[in-house]
């Protein structure tokens, strides 16, 4: 526990967590939970209160989510131990100094900090009017198109390309997707799972562009994300593609932690670093990540998971994106339920299902107690993965 008064007579120990997001929001969750009972500071860049990012792909375009229903956790929860700072944004940190520098010239003292920066989405040179769907203000641009059935152009066929995607034509717009890799999602589902979420798409009237040359125009960029490093590089922190933590969330610098998917961290299960960019992770990460700023030492372990509502399947992963070298099928891809499983060398290391969660959340438990499974008995519909974790 770390006490309000240390360190020094007299003076209450101050978190500070900059980003207001998902791994923002948990790593304050963490730190209340490790009883800390020092200062909790969460600074946001945008004016909203944190919410739920997943949902601006998928409910929110919809209407099946409200803008009350993003919100992570109720407002008077935040009165109660946690002071917001909203449309804030930070120019510098001093390491040195244990200083941060607001926008407006603003300095703020430190003796716990915490990187949440997120990441942004990678943007496309000559499409300055496209939207790029990262934040709410952009959901709402989207969703304005969207609801007046307006046709869309869309440039990437990754998660929240496909996502849109599916909204839209629900909502009866006419959709275009180009896509300059052979399948959809590819890099991480793979040539068979990727050309199955591709005739899902095709059947439901979309048109999908693959090898596609890049178009002149579009409403949409979904082309990936890359993490918010710029503050941590200025600072001195060690970043090599996603600020370098350890598996405690622990930077290069003393009393200086990083939390969420502008991280790279280490992962026990893996013997790497990864950087997963899905909002369960930022949240279990950073939870983690405040326990351990507590005081309560709390290493994040658990294997990364997403999910991905498209149309009337609910696709599920688990698994941090690594290189595989054989797949293993439960059931019949392409007729639902069904599970692919991702195999190097023979051991499991990731597994995605399709309308099937009770296989994934199994699968995802052989790899966390890092049970071995055949490959026979990963195809096999009567064997229950349980009876591999007993």
């Amino acid at each position: 526990m770390v006490a309000a008064e240390a360190p020094g007579a007299g003076k209450t120990v101050e978190a500070v967590i900059v980003g207001a997001g998902p791994a923002g929001d948990a790593v304050a969750a963490g730190l209340i939970d490790g009883d800390f009972n020092g200062l909790i500071t969460l600074i946001g860049s945008e004016q909203e209160m944190p919410y739920e990012r997943p949902h601006l792909s998928k409910g929110y375009l919809l209407g099946t989510v409200s803008r009350d229903g993003l919100a992570l956790r109720p407002p008077e929860q935040y009165r109660k131990r946690i002071v917001v700072m909203r449309g804030e944004r930070i120019v510098r940190i001093d390491l040195e100094r244990e200083e941060l520098t607001f926008e407006s010239g603003r300095v703020l003292e430190w003796d716990l900090l915490c990187m949440a920066t997120g990441s942004d989405a990678r943007r496309l040179e000559g499409f300055p009017d496209a939207t790029y769907l990262r934040e709410l203000a952009d959901a709402d641009r989207l969703k304005a198109r969207i609801d007046g059935g307006d046709a869309l152009e869309i440039i990437g066929a990754g998660f929240i390309g496909c996502e849109v995607a599916a909204v839209a034509r629900r909502r009866g717009c006419e959709v275009t997707v180009h896509e300059a890799l052979e399948q959809p999602l590819v890099r991480v589902l793979g040539h068979e799972l990727g050309g199955y979420i591709g005739q899902v798409h095709r059947e439901r009237g979309v048109d999908l562009r693959l090898n596609a040359e890049t178009p002149s125009g579009a409403d949409l960029v979904a082309i990936g994300s890359k993490p918010r490093t710029e503050l941590a590089e200025r600072a001195g922190l060690e970043v090599d593609r996603g600020i370098v933590v350890d598996e405690l969330g622990r930077t290069s610098a003393d009393g200086v932690f990083a939390a969420g998917d502008v991280t790279r961290f280490s992962h026990p299960l893996y013997g790497t670093r990864v950087r997963v960019e899905h909002f369960q992770t930022s949240q279990r990460q950073g939870f983690s990540v405040g326990r351990t700023m507590a005081g309560a030492e709390t290493a994040y372990t658990e294997v990364p998971w997403f999910w991905s509502d498209q149309y009337d399947l609910n696709l599920q992963y688990a698994g941090a994106g690594l290189p595989w070298d054989e797949i293993a099928v439960r059931g019949e891809l392409g007729k639902p339920p069904f599970t692919v499983f991702y195999l190097r060398g023979g051991e499991l290391v990731a597994a995605a299902g399709v309308n099937d969660h009770h296989t994934l959340a199994r699968a995802r438990r052989v790899m966390e107690t890092r049970r071995d499974v055949t490959r026979a008995q990963l195809e096999d519909p009567n064997f229950d993965l349980r009876r591999a974790l007993a």
